[in-house]
């Protein structure tokens, strides 16, 4: 089975669930880039609730680009309060003390482009569950893929299939605020550890 997806910036756990699932994976860079999605956002539990996390960009809407094509903008130093916030919210967290160091040094490299930085969050959350990341990219943008399951909507920040179904792990803050679902990898990851893998797949 095949899957058309955008590769996004450390994805949520519907994301990982639909490329842990399928055999081959053709990552969307082709088509014009949307603000306002997930394409450089991710949603972690911090103290105050869910917490949106932004990779600032070069773009304008007055010249559509495509998504390959976006520039991270650097003028900030916005990996170290990524880093920080993600540090404040899951350093109490059963896992994060042995995951912390690799992505340290993942925010300590600057990157140019949106989908560098993306590819990289994504191959990183499978390398740290001894898995290789396997992908093809678009050469071309189809509105239809034939043949193919298109999942390019997982992206939109507000996308939500009431049909979807999310299984329950411990997370820091639930007791405060309640069991939030699909929310970045990190969240499984640093709560539920290395065997996220069989949690996810079918």
């Amino acid at each position: 089975m095949s899957l058309v997806i955008h590769p996004t910036y450390f994805p949520n756990i519907l994301f990982f669930s639909k490329i842990l699932n399928h055999n081959r994976i053709f990552f969307e860079i082709n088509d014009n880039y949307i603000k306002q999605s997930l394409r450089n956002r991710t949603l972690i539990y911090h103290a105050n609730g869910v917490l949106k996390l932004s990779v600032p960009v070069k773009y304008s809407s007055k010249k559509k680009r495509k998504f390959k094509d976006i520039e991270i903008c650097n003028d900030t130093n916005w990996q170290k309060k990524h880093f920080k916030s993600i540090k404040f919210a899951y350093q109490s967290s059963p896992y994060f003390e042995f995951y912390e160091n690799s992505f340290e040094k993942l925010f300590k490299k600057k990157e140019k482009f949106l989908i560098d930085i993306n590819l990289k969050s994504i191959a990183l959350l499978f390398e740290l569950i001894d898995r290789k990341l396997e992908y093809t990219f678009t050469e071309k943008y189809y509105e239809i893929y034939n043949g193919y399951t298109n999942s390019r909507e997982i992206s939109n920040f507000n996308f939500s299939d009431k049909s979807l179904s999310f299984k329950k792990y411990t997370q820091v803050f639930e007791t405060k605020f309640g069991f939030k679902e699909n929310l970045s990898m990190l969240d499984l990851l640093f709560n539920y550890g290395p065997n996220y893998y069989n949690f996810l797949v079918k």
